[in-house]
């Protein structure tokens, strides 16, 4: 063991960094707790966790293991008592926290050791500006850079096997960092300070860099089964396209079949049959009258099928469209906003016990050059946001909830905007697209 002045970081100081680090990722969650109390909680976090380092940098070198557990189990406490997160999504964000609170303390402290020594600044207050400077420095930088993963939902699909992964680097990297302070008789031991202080720096440093690779390999999986998800999605939809377009043919073949059987029904002599065969005729032309003629077949094919579905479901649903708006829009376009957002539409108004209050409403129109696809319907239980997005009320959510990116993506692809709006127990999706000039 090497025992030199300024060999060892002020425990206070890691104290600091570790809670600066937590926090840093309590900003971008959903809090538990709001106003006053956080203000509170998180202040007094602070003060545990210097409490907690001053203490334990007087036990004996046998209970520093020990004592850094304790500290990472007050991190955990800390972000799962006041971010809205799920206990993997907590321990995510402690590996992340603690590597990089090792790394600026680390290079804080190897600055502020060669400045002491080799330039003899020893005015007061030069650690505390260090401090704030380095420290400043790597949490301005850290938070520009999780912007981009907080934005991507990368925190909302953390698994038991990534938080495994995460401890693992994370603990082969403090073992590393910090193999000098326990042994110097090791391949990867320093002996001087100079030595030491760097190989811990390099060490975290290459840890974040680590970490922060293996956040960029599960963005691309991520991105892979979105894509994947989305394209299943868009074929399906397509597919029942095919299918619809297969029934309504064959309605109209039915159609014309009916002018046999009225007039069979008229030579009918019994009252009770003939009432029988009019109302059979009745619910023959009931699916007939699903029909739409709004001037796009598409569009008219997507909504004679959805309606049939509504039909079957005592579901009420009611358009009021021109279809001609639509021509510039791509068939498999057509199919996958209007099959998805139908299809998310019925499903919520299947959960509504009182089938009068199961509406659905389309209206498809334009207004100043901007198409506009206004999609409405009742709903009775509660929906959850987050970061702008609706979560999805099914259990399997790694398998659905891609409905709603799929419209968006599409939509995007139109230079257009997306927006809903839940008020007063009503679901609105709206859509807006510039209408291009040639399609006035």
């Amino acid at each position: 063991m090497i025992i030199e002045p300024l060999l060892d970081i002020p425990r206070i100081y890691t104290a600091i960094a570790e809670w600066a680090f937590c926090l840093l990722y309590i900003l971008y969650a959903k809090k538990r707790i709001k106003g006053f109390k956080l203000i509170m909680v998180i202040i007094g976090f602070l003060g545990l966790m210097v409490v907690h380092h001053h203490f334990a940098s007087m036990l004996p070198i046998a209970f520093w293991i020990p004592g850094m557990i304790f500290a990472v189990l007050l991190m955990l406490l800390f972000i799962y008592s006041t971010a809205d997160v799920n206990f993997y999504t907590a321990g995510y964000m402690v590996v992340q926290a603690f590597v990089l609170a090792e790394f600026a303390a680390s290079l804080y402290w190897q600055i502020y050791y060669y400045v002491y020594w080799s330039f003899n600044l020893r005015f007061i207050l030069l650690s505390e500006i260090l401090l704030v400077l380095f420290y400043g420095g790597v949490f301005l930088i850290v938070y520009v850079v999780e912007k981009r993963y907080r934005d991507k939902g990368l925190f909302t699909f953390v698994k038991q096997n990534d938080l495994l992964t995460y401890v693992g680097i994370a603990t082969i990297i403090f073992t590393i960092s910090n193999m000098s302070f326990i042994s110097t008789n090791t391949p990867l031991s320093g002996r001087y300070p100079p030595e030491i202080f760097y190989i811990r720096t390099l060490v975290d440093f290459a840890g974040i860099i680590i970490l922060y690779s293996q956040k960029e390999h599960k963005l691309v999986v991520n991105s892979n089964i979105e894509i994947n998800q989305m394209e299943n999605l868009l074929y399906k939809q397509y597919a029942q396209y095919a299918m619809s377009q297969e029934s309504i043919d064959l309605i109209n073949r039915k159609y014309h079949d009916l002018k046999n059987q009225i007039s069979i029904i008229r030579l009918e002599k019994n009252e009770e049959k003939k009432e029988r065969y009019l109302e059979e005729l009745e619910s023959d032309i009931k699916w007939y009258e699903a029909q739409y003629k709004t001037g796009n077949h598409v569009l008219d094919t997507l909504l004679t099928a959805k309606t049939m579905t509504c039909i079957e479901k005592n579901i009420n649903l009611t358009c009021i469209a021109n279809g001609e708006l639509l021509g510039f829009v791509s068939t498999m376009d057509l199919c996958s906003i209007f099959g998805n957002a139908l299809d998310n539409a019925i499903e919520s108004v299947m959960n509504i016990e009182d089938t009068e209050k199961r509406l659905i409403k389309i209206a498809i129109y334009s207004k100043n050059k901007l198409l506009l696809i206004r999609f409405e319907n009742y709903y009775v239980n509660p929906l959850s946001f987050r970061d702008g997005n609706l979560l999805t009320t099914k259990r399997e959510k790694g398998l659905h909830g891609y409905g709603l990116l799929s419209i968006k993506n599409i939509v995007g692809k139109y230079c257009g905007s997306v927006s809903i709006n839940t008020k007063n127990s009503w679901f609105r999706l709206v859509i807006l697209i510039p209408i291009p000039d040639s399609d006035k």
